[in-house]
């Protein structure tokens, strides 16, 4: 056969498309008719793409939502529209390890889309239907403003200012934002919300150990890991800007161990997988402990100097021994253990009861009480060998002998003969060779790192979890060390610089602004009901005695119900566990119910009056994290779009109009008993920009650098240049090129922990600990309050920052295209669901209705759904929150115990959701016709 030219070949193709063409949905007649000889001009193409990669404006830019990354990006735009932006690749470089750039992940690089997104605010809408229905009118900025401050005035004269209510998610995300209406709130006499521990992210188990709201140490420090432990973290999906550490770091040797359930993104790069049963991680550590006591592979001088391990406690009632059990007026804040070498009791130093030799100027938000002024070398135990074991007869004040025992003798009984990888094995799954194992792979490891997430954090007794940990580090003596440690993430919770934002937000101090525990406040005025009386724990039993005893705040005082309900930069109802009881019980309750954001979320579709913000790119504002020590920040590419404003000119219209509605009703000002506080009205709108020094972001922006000392003599103008490093941290030193591990100040210069005892405590000598079981962390069983029989997941998703780009539509093609929930296939055919059902997911607290992908990584008995899809997405009815109540732990509302105190943000409880159970069944009612 003659060989085919390549004329007549193309010409036989395009016969045949022209066929496939006309019978099916597309025409390709014009491609038939193609002369495949002529030539074409197909340069312009390129000329397109050329001008899509020009710009006239380059500006600095910022995700501000709450992922962790603050990563720095640059904006390009032409004609003043945004193009696209890419990751500016200029964070500062650290010495030793791998460089944090290009710093960036898929959701932010869609970050232009919701300039342009038809879910994005544009005008103020007010309400004309019912909450939820999606009816809205257009109005003006002097209307919908006008509402507010008419309603604002009215219920200060009536009903008090704390029935106004004033909620936004966590600073460092937009410090500049968050001051705005914190600002406002302040000057009004409206109560602020907590959001830290609201939402899960606050680990109250490193509270109780360690007295801080919460510490970490950047990313870069894992490289400096030998192990690795990633205990219910999944960075590859939940940390990607800061995953490549983990790889780099066993690309150079270190072994990486992933705890957890599912075989997920990171368990796949690891190389080892332990899955416990869901619940049970705590006696899975305690296995761990038991190897490394037993093997002798713990540092007893590390326990006896840094830990309350030495501690005695008295055999007749389980307290510490306290000075005052010794000494006429002695403190109950100083506490005894055992001397070897002088065979008599002995002071530790460092205790609440002790003080500094220099008194501290200030006292941080972060930590319980300020510790940094005592001296270097505090904890040194010098010439004392205090006793970790053994028993010892001590005479009282009145007489009596009672008989003490060091606090690790206690624990360490109990650990041997609860917890041996035989016992450990029955209760986790986790084979018993394989326990001990990873037990003495970490203790031997130098530095070994566990770095853990929400996996473990949103559990009913998620803070014995994190007690463990610190346990397991400071059995290792990791603490404190470059690439060891506790590191916990979730959330960008860190705004290192806080006192300048604290400044901003709260000009008359801190202690004049009223703070209301977000889940206390959700959990009364829902009218929530946790089903916790069916595991005998009375959670109103616990809640009174806080609240009676003033160890935790609730505003309105006195049982009064919230009126006005202002929300700002979040997506409060979406994110909300018991949603039912929030829309049943607490939104009735409220007479105005306002959001403002850049776009169409669930908490605006059920509010009253939405006010549009600036995106991210209109605005300017710093960004900043815990998973990096060096300040970003955004500015405008472009003015705000639309009819959109700044929070900070939200809220400096809405403090005018408060000004003129006050005069105008003749209530320009009123006395606040609580803060003995004379608030003048009327000079409202001076009052918020400090008369013109604020009247700007940008101005606001650089008092918070010049505020704190942490980032004192940075300028907008050099971040603008590039990113900078902090000038100072927490609770370690900052040191040039070296990346920042917390906890240095105290466990290598030795100055106490800011903790009752001044180290970090293990035994919590509380009547409520006492009544729960856990003086000591000890394994408690899964609440199954729910009797039903899968427990339902709802981790983090890859694919969106919370409910942030659940709804962009290129993360959507990356995936199912909506929310769905992951089922193992065993639970699936037991009830006759195939993939892509549609499957009603229900208990006593309410249901969702979504559809079903079955995973076989999956464990049985448990299913998973990504949390917080929007309401109006791809459900017939719910969301993740529905079938979550709201579920206080009693430890976590102990407020009169040392460092264990009522501080916005830094200790208070989080209402769980991981204990939760559901059953699931194929739906079979009406669904939405596929496209």
């Amino acid at each position: 056969m003659a060989r085919q030219s390549r004329r007549n070949f193309l010409k036989a193709a395009g016969a045949a498309s022209v066929g496939v063409g006309l019978a099916g949905p597309f025409s390709f007649r014009t491609l038939a008719a193609t002369d495949p000889g002529k030539a074409y001009d197909y340069t312009s193409w390129e000329q397109f793409h050329r001008d899509q990669w020009s710009w006239d404006r380059k500006t600095r830019g910022a995700h501000l939502v709450n992922c962790t990354g603050a990563c720095p990006h640059f904006v390009y735009s032409k004609n003043g529209v945004i193009l696209r932006e890419e990751q500016s690749k200029d964070a500062p470089m650290l010495n030793g390890v791998p460089e944090q750039n290009p710093r960036g992940c898929n959701k932010g690089e869609c970050g232009t889309d919701y300039v342009y997104s038809p879910t994005r605010l544009k005008y103020p809408l007010i309400r004309v239907g019912e909450r939820g229905e999606g009816k809205w009118r257009r109005a003006s900025w002097d209307e919908a403003l006008g509402i507010i401050a008419d309603k604002i005035v009215d219920t200060l004269r009536t009903e008090g200012p704390d029935t106004i209510s004033v909620y936004s998610p966590v600073p460092a995300v937009a410090p500049v934002s968050f001051s705005a209406g914190h600002r406002f709130a302040h000057l009004i006499g409206a109560h602020a919300h907590t959001f830290f521990d609201w939402y899960g992210d606050q680990p109250p188990g490193q509270t109780q150990t360690c007295g801080v709201q919460g510490e970490t140490c950047e990313s870069a420090d894992w490289y400096n890991a030998r192990y690795i432990v990633l205990w219910g973290a999944n960075p590859a999906q939940t940390r990607i800007p800061d995953a490549h550490y983990i790889s780099e770091a066993q690309l150079n040797g270190t072994k990486i161990v992933s705890i957890a359930p599912d075989y997920n993104s990171s368990t796949i790069k690891a190389d080892s997988w332990l899955h416990p049963k869901p619940g049970t991680d705590v006696a899975l550590g305690l296995g761990f402990a038991h190897v490394i006591i037993k093997e002798n592979l713990f540092d007893a001088h590390n326990l006896k100097e840094q830990t309350d391990m030495p501690l005695l406690v008295r055999g007749d009632n389980k307290l510490f021994l306290r000075e005052s059990d010794l000494v006429e007026g002695g403190s109950k804040n100083r506490f005894y253990a055992w001397d070897l070498k002088t065979g008599r009791p002995v002071l530790m130093r460092g205790s609440w009861g002790d003080e500094p030799g220099v008194k501290p100027a200030v006292q941080p938000p972060f930590l319980a009480r300020n510790t940094l002024t005592f001296a270097d070398g505090t904890l040194d135990l010098g010439n004392l060998d205090p006793a970790l074991e053994g028993r010892y007869r001590v005479k009282l004040l009145d007489g009596t002998m009672v008989e003490c025992r060091p606090v690790f003798e206690l624990y360490r009984e109990r650990i041997m003969a609860e917890y041996t990888p035989e016992k450990v094995a029955a209760v986790t799954g986790v084979n018993a060779g394989l326990i001990a194992q990873t037990a003495r792979d970490y203790a031997k490891a130098r530095p070994a790192m566990i770095i853990t997430g929400g996996g473990t954090g949103h559990w009913f007794y998620s803070d014995i979890l994190m007690r463990v940990f610190h346990f397991l580090s400071s059995l290792t003596a990791n603490e404190g060390k470059q690439g060891g440690g506790v590191n916990h993430y979730i959330g960008q919770w860190k705004p290192v610089f806080v006192p300048g934002v604290a400044a901003l937000s709260f000009p008359q101090g801190a202690g004049k602004q009223r703070f209301c525990q977000t889940t206390i406040w959700s959990y009364v005025h829902s009218e929530a009901y946790d089903g916790m009386d069916k595991v005998g724990i009375d959670t109103g039993k616990y809640l009174r005695h806080a609240l009676d005893s003033k160890q935790f705040p609730l505003y309105p005082r006195n049982g009064r119900d919230p009126k006005i309900f202002i929300v700002y930069r979040g997506n409060f109802l979406n994110q909300a566990k018991g949603q039912k009881y929030m829309l049943r019980n607490l939104w009735p309750k409220l007479d105005l119910i306002v959001t403002a954001n850049i776009r169409m979320d669930s908490q605006a579709l059920y509010s009253d009056i939405v006010l549009p913000s600036a995106h991210w790119y209109e605005k300017l504002d710093l960004n900043v994290t815990e998973e990096h020590t060096f300040i970003n920040m955004t500015e405008p590419a472009v003015p705000p779009m639309f009819e959109s404003k700044t929070d900070w000119q939200i809220f400096r219209a809405l403090a005018k109009k408060v000004e003129e509605a006050a005069v105008a009703k003749g209530y320009p000002r009123f006395y606040d008993d609580q803060f003995k506080w004379n608030r003048d009205l009327s000079t409202l709108s001076a009052q918020f920009t400090d008369n013109g020094k604020f009247d700007n972001e940008e101005a606001a922006a650089q008092f918070i650098l010049d505020t704190a000392p942490q980032s004192k003599g940075i300028t907008l103008a050099e971040l603008r240049e590039k990113p900078r490093r902090y000038k100072s941290n927490w609770t370690s030193p900052m040191k040039e090129g070296v990346p920042y591990t917390p906890f240095q100040f105290f466990a290598v210069n030795k100055r106490p922990w800011p903790t009752l005892t001044g180290r970090q405590q293990f035994y919590i000598d509380h009547p409520v600990f006492f009544e729960m079981g856990v003086e000591l962390p000890v394994y408690k069983a899964p609440i199954d309050a729910d009797k039903y029989p899968l427990r339902f997941n709802t981790p983090h998703s890859r694919h969106s920052v919370h409910s942030t780009f659940k709804d962009n539509p290129l993360m959507l093609r990356l995936q199912r295209g909506g929310p769905i929930v992951e089922v193992p296939p065993v639970e699936a055919e037991a009830r006759g669901l195939k993939d892509n059902d549609w499957a009603e997911i229900f208990n006593d607290h309410g249901r969702v209705i979504v559809r079903i992908r079955i995973k076989p990584g999956e464990q049985p008995g448990r299913i998973s759904m990504y949390h917080t899809p929007e309401l109006y997405m791809d459900l017939i009815e719910g969301s993740t929150q529905s079938v979550c109540p709201i579920r206080i732990t009693p430890t976590h509302l102990v407020g009169n115990y040392g460092h264990l105190l009522f501080r916005p943000n830094y200790y208070g409880p989080g209402g769980s959701q991981r204990d939760t159970r559901v059953e699931m069944r194929k739906y079979t009612g009406a669904v939405p016709t596929p496209l």
